[in-house]
């Protein structure tokens, strides 16, 4: 990776400020007509919530929302007999596509969801465009069955979509990987030029995350709370949890597991949460009265959920994966381990519930780093500046 685009890629330092916040939109200049492509898949939903939620005024956008979910429960194309799923979930994405861009005059694309425009690049033609991934999708195969990926049965439309791949990210304005370790992929498995990079994570909406700071848990009388957020339970290492919740010789905590799976406990110390969505306020709510977050995934391009415990003012577990060692701070605003590292986990784990001290030292940190680095409205304007840079706007 070339020196251009490691210094694109390095986080800024605390006390730098951001060029792009120091020029603001002139009140004559006319909106910039952005058509934002975005999905509802996973972590890129919370990505769509916040930009649609928070997008400020003074960013000067007149936005257009083209969302993708690939499927509509109880619709027309899902109750098409005989056509295979992956068919449907194509010609659901594109009319999705089709009623959110219509016959919009746009200035530019901000894409968040590239495989839309597979075979369909005559909406990337109309106008420039930009690019936000956690990950290419080489990177994302390279997990394996963590995510489900199994080689294709089709390695000729396989080759087509990777050359569809390289002529996108190559003929885009700008690229905004959410970390380093995406920007690598782009420049060394695509030749992006990495002058037209910038690592950019996608934020969250702090006024949602911002709690009042609250005593310890020794000093309140309360348990201390570890929390878990994690859909997917053994992908990102739940069970690695409930082995520390059953060998800790520590007392007084309690161990919240927030997933989609099912899960199998005997300890009353340990409860488990479903069907908590994005941003609600009983999810919220759990990270308010945490101590500790814990993810010690074995698989992730990124991580928002360790961002939003940051902004809670939680000190963080993380397993360094993918993007994930972008994150946090290892020591500072948290401890970074290897996937899989069950006795790492362990003895981080036990160290946070012991500390009080250090529990909180480190909570404070990582809510500052959220406001320097991860703070939504901040980076759209980032972005945006960014974006009419490379647009010529």
């Amino acid at each position: 990776m070339s020196l251009t685009a490691t210094m694109a890629a390095t986080p800024p330092d605390d006390d730098e400020p951001a060029a792009q916040e120091e020029r603001p939109v002139r009140l004559s200049e006319p909106p910039l007509r952005v058509g934002f492509v975005m999905s509802t898949e996973v972590g890129l939903r919370t990505q769509y919530l916040n930009w649609r939620d928070c997008l400020p005024p003074e960013a000067g956008v007149d936005p257009t929302w083209a969302v993708i979910d690939w499927e509509r429960e109880g619709g027309l194309v899902e109750r098409l007999p005989l056509l295979p799923a992956a068919l449907k979930s194509r010609i659901r994405a594109q009319l999705e596509l089709r009623e959110g861009l219509g016959r919009a005059e746009l200035d530019a694309l901000f894409v968040a969801i590239p495989a839309v425009f597979y075979g369909n690049e005559r909406w990337l033609r109309r106008q420039p465009y930009a690019i936000t991934i956690d990950s290419t999708p080489e990177q994302l195969w390279s997990f394996g069955e963590l995510y489900g990926r199994r080689p294709s049965r089709l390695p000729f439309a396989e080759s087509l979509k990777w050359r569809a791949r390289l002529h996108q990210y190559r003929e885009a304005a700008v690229l905004f990987p959410w970390s380093r370790w995406a920007a690598a992929s782009l420049v060394d498995g695509y030749g992006v030029d990495p002058a037209r990079i910038q690592v950019m994570p996608p934020g969250i909406d702090l006024d949602r995350w911002t709690f009042p700071e609250r005593p310890s848990a020794e000093e309140a009388g309360e348990p201390v709370r570890v929390l878990f957020v994690g859909g997917d339970f053994l992908r990102k290492g739940g069970d690695l949890l409930l082995e520390w919740a059953e060998r800790t010789g520590l007392d007084d905590w309690e161990l919240h597991i927030v997933t989609r799976d099912a899960v199998s406990t005997h300890s009353s110390r340990v409860h488990v949460h479903h069907g908590l969505t994005p941003n609600s306020p009983a999810l919220r709510r759990l990270y308010a009265q945490a101590s500790v977050f814990a993810l010690p995934t074995r698989g992730d391009c990124y991580s928002l959920a360790s961002m939003e415990a940051m902004a809670a003012g939680l000190p963080v577990i993380l397993s360094e994966i993918g993007g994930t060692g972008d994150v946090i701070r290892d020591g500072e605003t948290g401890f970074l381990i290897r996937p899989g590292d069950g006795p790492a986990l362990a003895e981080r784990l036990d160290t946070l519930v012991g500390d009080a001290g250090l529990r909180q030292r480190m909570g404070r940190a990582a809510r500052h780093d959220t406001e320097t680095r991860y703070d939504v409205r901040k980076n759209i304007l980032r972005t945006v500046a960014i974006l009419r840079e490379a647009i010529g706007r």
